[in-house]
């Protein structure tokens, strides 16, 4: 499987990891270092790992992709599984002399990129180029991926399936909200004020909430405006097993809402207002937990509004009471 996004990216390939590894299939991953600890230990008999070249430009970088290259050739792999939108991914899986690759073309929407991805290919599936077209779950279509290779029709919502692929050990339940910092939506309103008023709202509403973030500045900003502090996780088997601790977890379209999603945290998530939106909310919301999707802008109370849809999630789910910390 080859898997070049980030953590959440990662994630939405777990159903066909538990389709492919209930059918007998031994499986390596090509991954990133940003996802690489996804997924838990064991999962993959080979875990390979390349470096992308930074953003704007595309590819993996030289020094990475060789040793990988030749680990990959190494172990021997019968098929590749390409879920992803660069073009070395699909050229890694023809040099590394797979002779099964199965991915993903855009037809007569990018004719042109259609044409220099096929030939990589020996199995083909074409998914919508524009987000906005996009009409099923992204697990949904990495699943397809697995045609032929496994007997499960649909991919699976089964939490033990799921949670064993995502965690080492279960943790200890700290039972607070907690409230993943990020700066991914900062231009469209989900900003450190956003933030800093969902806290101050849950709180004042008697919940724990456990703010985490990676990003030390941006943290530190929250912390003044909201009065409290965060904590930024050593690592991402720590980061994973907070969420996973959770009564429920707040935030962004992320790989927080996608840990939750495969472990069945409760979630609200948070979505910029844009033109691709009601896509972007059926494409990429948690998988198999509760959850609720909440379209927000920069002009409303996003506190109250976030405290009031957690209250009414946790309490369909039966959970009448408050978090502690």
């Amino acid at each position: 499987m080859i898997r070049l996004d980030g953590v959440g990216d990662a994630l939405a390939c777990a159903p066909l990891v538990a389709a492919l590894r209930d059918a007998g299939h031994e499986l390596g991953a090509l991954l990133v270092p940003r996802n690489s600890g996804a997924f838990a230990r064991g999962v993959f008999a080979h875990v390979h790992e390349v470096e992308r070249i930074p953003w704007p430009r595309h590819g993996l970088t030289a020094g990475s992709r060789e040793p990988a290259l030749a680990a990959t050739r190494a172990a021997g792999y019968d098929a590749a599984l390409v879920a992803s939108e660069e073009l070395d991914a699909y050229a890694f899986a023809r040099e590394a002399r797979i002779p099964r690759r199965i991915g993903f073309i855009n037809g007569w929407e990018k004719p042109f990129k259609s044409a220099r991805l096929r030939p990589f290919l020996t199995r083909a599936i074409v998914r919508p180029a524009s987000a906005a077209r996009a009409r099923e779950h992204e697990v949904e279509t990495l699943f397809r991926l697995g045609e032929g290779l496994q007997p499960e029709s649909e991919p699976t919502r089964s939490l033990a399936r799921l949670r064993a692929l995502v965690l080492d050990q279960e943790p200890e339940r700290h039972g607070a909200i907690v409230l993943q910092l990020n700066a991914k939506f900062v231009a469209a309103g989900v900003d450190i004020a956003a933030f800093a008023s969902i806290a101050r709202e849950l709180s004042g509403r008697g919940h724990a909430v456990l703010a985490i973030t990676d990003d030390d500045v941006f943290g530190t900003a929250y912390a003044t405006r909201a009065s409290t502090s965060f904590v930024h996780p050593p690592d991402l088997a720590a980061w994973k097993a907070l969420v996973a601790g959770a009564r429920a977890v707040v935030t962004p379209d992320s790989g927080a809402s996608h840990v939750a999603g495969m472990l069945g945290i409760p979630a609200i998530v948070l979505f910029p207002a844009r033109n691709q939106t009601k896509s972007d909310v059926g494409r990429w919301k948690p998988w198999a937990a509760p959850s609720r999707s909440l379209v927000v802008d920069a002009r409303e109370n996003v506190g109250e509004r976030v405290a009031l849809e957690l209250e009414a999630l946790l309490a369909s789910t039966g959970d009448l009471g408050r978090g502690t910390a």
